[in-house]
């Protein structure tokens, strides 16, 4: 997933493993404004179901947050602090850095097509005629081996978050789909739960080809609780292609979120989602359209401190226009797409964590054999290291 996805599909869910890490590092720092409002967090927390027996070592953990121990059970030095409230302390920015390696294996690179041979009408005679596809229109596999280096700066407690970032993924088998990319955003926390971000997002594969994408989004609450919420999530995108300039477009979207808390400590959300693709220039096709609806879960750590989680997306993309006249007629692009992630996450000791996801999917099209995929799948196995 791009950088731009995940600004355009991240919003807020509660998470008490990051508010804790987040507090320990106000600890760290002397920064007792943004400690004693991570505290009433995690306080607020402590009254759900699922977390109410953890209510009192939460409540003597955040104390010794507040007396300088940011680190109980190893031995105390000079080095621990006193928190003081101080005008430094309550503007003092937070600076992070981590560094992700992905190491697995991808089904269908070139997003080809599984139709060996295909109808289409001759661009001579006009009569159709049957074709055999080449090869670099065929699905092709391969390896890859993927590296990116994050930047987060948080400001007012964590309300303003700035992130900055570069990333290569190389396929060992395809070296010509291997990518760099470069990405900035900003996300801000506004008034009553209302969130805002930006992002802009440069990708450039090996043959020179290019796309950049240039967007926001805005979430909107309806209905909030400590366990749960319901809201709206707007975006509008820009997406250019600097050699295809044909393929230039705007896209705008509108999503209602649903995201829960259960009694167990699992989390569960739900998402339907309306996007209008904006054709800016001669694109074949022309405008699109797409409805999708997507769930997702967030299990509870198990055994060894395992964490699961499941994802599922439904989504249906239909053309205005036909694709190619001259080749295939008055047929449009009419994909029907089908998605499943799972995933399991652990930490490893404080600055380190593991991950390892599959997906498997398929996107089939019952206008334009081109671009009618096979099912296909994807695993990979993530080290994330933050300094």
């Amino acid at each position: 997933m791009t950088q731009a996805a995940v600004w355009a599909n991240d919003s807020p869910a509660i998470n008490l493993e990051a508010l804790l890490a987040q507090a320990e590092k106000a600890c760290e720092q002397g920064d007792a404004a943004r400690l004693a409002a991570l505290s009433q967090r995690i306080q607020a927390l402590t009254q759900q179901p699922a977390l109410q027996g953890q209510a009192d070592f939460l409540s003597k953990l955040m104390a010794l947050f507040r007396h300088g121990v940011c680190h109980p059970g190893e031995p105390q030095g000079a080095g621990s602090r006193t928190l003081l409230p101080s005008k430094e302390a309550k503007t003092a920015p937070v600076h992070s850095r981590s560094v992700q390696v992905t190491a697995g294996y991808l089904d269908n690179v070139n997003q080809g097509s599984r139709h060996e041979r295909i109808m289409f009408n001759s661009p001579f005679s006009g009569l159709p005629v049957e074709g055999t596809l080449d090869e670099r229109n065929r699905p092709l596999s391969s390896a890859f081996v993927s590296a990116q280096g994050l930047y987060r700066l948080e400001k007012d407690g964590g309300r303003k978050v700035t992130q900055a970032g570069v990333a290569h993924q190389a396929y060992t088998d395809e070296s010509d789909f291997s990518t760099i990319s470069f990405f900035v955003g900003r996300q801000q926390a506004l008034d009553e739960g209302r969130e805002s971000s930006a992002y802009l997002n440069l990708v450039r594969d090996e043959t020179g080809n290019g796309e950049g994408r240039l967007g926001g989004v805005y979430y909107q609450p309806w209905l909030a609780n400590t366990q749960s919420k319901t809201g709206v999530l707007s975006s509008l995108e820009y997406v250019a292609y600097p050699k295809q300039r044909a393929y230039e477009s705007a896209v705008a979207s509108v999503a209602l979120e649903h995201r829960k808390v259960l009694g167990d400590g699992d989390e569960v959300g739900l998402r339907g989602r309306l996007e209008y693709d904006r054709a800016l220039d001669n694109r074949p096709g022309g405008d699109r359209r797409e409805l999708e609806l997507s769930s997702e879960w967030k299990g509870k750590p198990f055994a060894g401190g395992w964490q699961p989680t499941a994802g599922l997306k439904l989504a249906h993309k239909l053309d205005e226009k036909p694709f190619d006249p001259k080749l295939y007629g008055d047929s449009k692009r009419d994909q029907t797409r089908a998605q499943l992630d799972l995933g399991v996450g652990k930490p490893l000791g404080s600055k380190q964590k593991l991950y390892i996801n599959y997906q498997y999917g398929r996107t089939r099209d019952g206008g334009v054999p081109l671009f009618d995929q096979p099912a296909g799948s994807v695993l990979g196995v993530t080290l994330e290291t933050r300094f």
